[in-house]
């Protein structure tokens, strides 16, 4: 059994074999788009990822897409034609990773911005201590954030209904990660949380507690917001699947490549933690099959 991970040419030349695999269809960040750049040196969660049968995922994930953007035509006309052309293969589910380029943007926002427009507060804005990690967090912020994402999502599930009924959407966490100043790609990207952290004058012996709210509060948007909005939708709580990079540290640190990416042998090992079971369990009643002829109606202006 088998996950083969394809690009848009692929499904464009007929290279993907979907009377033998399960046609997936995948949009998203880097957590599933690194491992196409090559998936042995770099490794994404989407690579990792056993469905305990063949599958062939065709993914459109690519690093720093942010969730916001991922149902606009506009932006993504690839994504958008795989899911409306005529004789495109009939998708069993949608791989969805996203939300924490959104979040990032958001952590990376000034003073400047209203309170209700970022998730950080300034040191005058603190709240008092009893409230631990989330005297540092702005919860107007958040809720604002939420509004943004779970529009994403219900553009998203627009999509499907109107195309493939059937269609799962499946969706993950992250994982807990350690604010640090460990760059990616030799510091061509990143870091991402550890400057904003910085910049509004938290503790960094604070930094690891409010990273980690901030996921925990990001499942709790996943399971009780959009959940709750959208049927066939799945989301898997990869909290807790790796062991957290040491603070204070600049490179791979335990199961982590950088501040917010795991290295392959960390994305498998989430996978099979936290992933894979409810995977197989979904991918049961999942066939394969050669494409469906469908015309979408045209689509709603946003």
């Amino acid at each position: 059994m088998a996950t083969r991970i394809h690009g848009h040419q692929d499904l464009m030349d007929g290279r993907a074999d979907f009377n033998q695999s399960v046609p997936v269809i995948a949009h998203g960040d880097s957590w599933g788009a690194f491992g196409a750049f090559p998936p042995w040196i770099t490794g994404s969660l989407f690579n990792a990822m056993d469905f305990g049968r063949d599958v062939a995922v065709v993914n459109y994930a690519q690093p720093n897409q942010r969730l916001r953007d991922l149902p606009d035509p506009r932006k993504f006309s690839k994504f958008h034609a795989a899911m409306t052309l005529r004789g495109m293969p009939q998708w069993r589910a949608m791989l969805v990773s996203g939300g924490g380029n959104d979040l990032i943007a958001w952590v990376r926002r000034g003073e400047g911005h209203d309170i209700a427009q970022r998730v950080l507060r300034f040191p005058g804005e603190w709240l008092p201590e009893d409230h631990g990690p989330g005297r540092y967090l702005s919860q107007a912020g958040w809720t604002s954030l939420c509004e943004e994402l779970l529009d994403a999502y219900l553009r998203l599930d627009a999509l499907r209904d109107r195309n493939f009924e059937r269609m799962e959407i499946i969706t993950h966490v992250y994982d807990y990660m350690t604010p640090r100043f460990a760059p990616a790609v030799n510091g061509v990207a990143g870091p991402w949380l550890a400057p904003g952290f910085l910049a509004a004058g938290i503790p960094e012996t604070a930094w690891t507690g409010v990273a980690r709210m901030l996921v925990d509060w990001f499942f709790d948007f996943l399971e009780h917001r959009v959940k709750t909005r959208i049927g066939g939708f799945t989301v898997l709580d990869t909290r807790g699947g790796s062991t957290p990079a040491k603070p204070g540290s600049t490179g791979v640190s335990r199961d982590w490549a950088n501040e917010i990416h795991l290295t392959a042998a960390g994305y498998r090992k989430l996978a099979k933690a936290r992933c894979n079971a409810v995977l197989q369990a979904h991918a049961r009643s999942w066939t394969t099959g050669a494409t469906e002829g469908i015309v979408a109606p045209p689509t709603r202006p946003a």
